[in-house]
């Protein structure tokens, strides 16, 4: 089974995938070059490099656990946006524990090199997972919205708004858990000047394909009501295998934007005609581009796709697949 660890790449993919095949595998030694010395932490390997950061597994002394520490890179490290996201992620996350949410251990610097580390979960990346073996059935795919809805209102109850929940941002685990992560671009109600820190003012902040109407326009302006629509168009990608605007004729931000806030999104029976007609419903409240005619919060969110869930079986279905990686795009 690929293990994935979240990078830290803001208009891309965010996990990278390592082939379970042993002829793949990072080799585990007691010292890797380039790996950062950590007091309490052995470093095991290199599981991912991104633009912006390095993860390596390791195992830390006490307790005694496998995690993954993702470092900045040296030469990035002097970039104040990437370095508030880091303590952003690990001062929100300190505060937070939920089964759906992958937990952010400590922060700290090696070397005056910033790190988080973070729970080391093995997975499929559900952006992977989509490009390896296509959308999900409808029944997986409800189970998989209504396990990151439980943990995008954990968060909405402890007044923090995600912004960027998109596939590569969950996590399916093979014991069938769906964890969300990624909390560099979170807004924190409580300290509405936070975000400003990270990004100003039109600045973009975000991933298109999954931005609601009103976070295109003001991304430090958004409520929870954001996450619904994120939430949306990551079910439609799971039944249909792409995002609703993520076809010919929105390749541009420009176009991509427009559509967010005028174009109609295609019925989903168009591509899934087997797909429920209250399914269908509940989904064209999730992408309504009045916020005010979505779900209020993602426990509305739960409700409304719960009973579609019924049957589903998540590790049943990771573990009748091939043992092979799904590349990281």
């Amino acid at each position: 089974m690929p293990a994935l660890v979240p990078l830290d790449d803001r208009f891309g993919p965010t996990m990278i995938t390592v082939p379970a095949r042993r002829e793949h595998r990072p080799r585990c030694r007691a010292g890797v070059k380039g790996a950062p010395a950590l007091p309490g932490y052995k470093v095991l390997g290199v599981l991912g490099r991104g633009g912006m950061a390095t993860v390596y597994k390791a195992r830390q002394l006490h307790p005694k656990r496998l995690v993954a520490i993702k470092v900045i890179d040296r030469s990035r490290a002097g970039d104040g946006e990437i370095v508030a996201r880091f303590r952003q992620e690990q001062t929100l996350a300190a505060r937070l524990r939920h089964p759906n949410l992958i937990a952010v251990y400590e922060a700290g610097r090696a070397a005056d090199d910033p790190y988080l580390v973070l729970e080391f979960v093995k997975g499929y990346n559900l952006e992977g997972f989509i490009a390896g073996y296509g959308p999900l059935p409808v029944a997986e795919a409800c189970e998989v919205i209504r396990q990151a809805a439980l943990g995008l209102q954990y968060l909405h109850e402890h007044g923090l708004v995600h912004r960027d929940v998109k596939p590569s941002n969950l996590m399916l685990t093979p014991a069938g858990e769906v964890k969300v992560f990624d909390l560099g671009v979170a807004r924190d109600l409580h300290d509405p000047a936070g975000g400003e820190r990270i990004t100003g003012h039109g600045q973009f902040l975000g991933t298109l394909d999954y931005m609601a109407p009103e976070q295109c326009t003001d991304p430090h302006a958004v409520d929870i009501r954001a996450d619904v629509y994120g939430l949306g168009c990551t079910l439609y990608e799971l039944l249909a295998g792409q995002a609703p605007f993520a076809r010919p004729g929105f390749e541009s931000l420009f176009q991509k934007m427009k559509a967010h806030a005028e174009a109609p999104v295609p019925p989903i029976q168009e591509r899934r005609p087997e797909t429920p007609k209250g399914l269908g419903f509940a989904l064209e409240r999730m992408l309504a581009k009045d916020r005010e005619r979505r779900f209020a919060s993602p426990a509305d969110v739960v409700k409304a796709v719960q009973p579609f869930a019924a049957g589903a079986e998540l590790a049943g279905l990771t573990r009748a697949l091939p043992r092979v990686a799904v590349p990281a795009a």
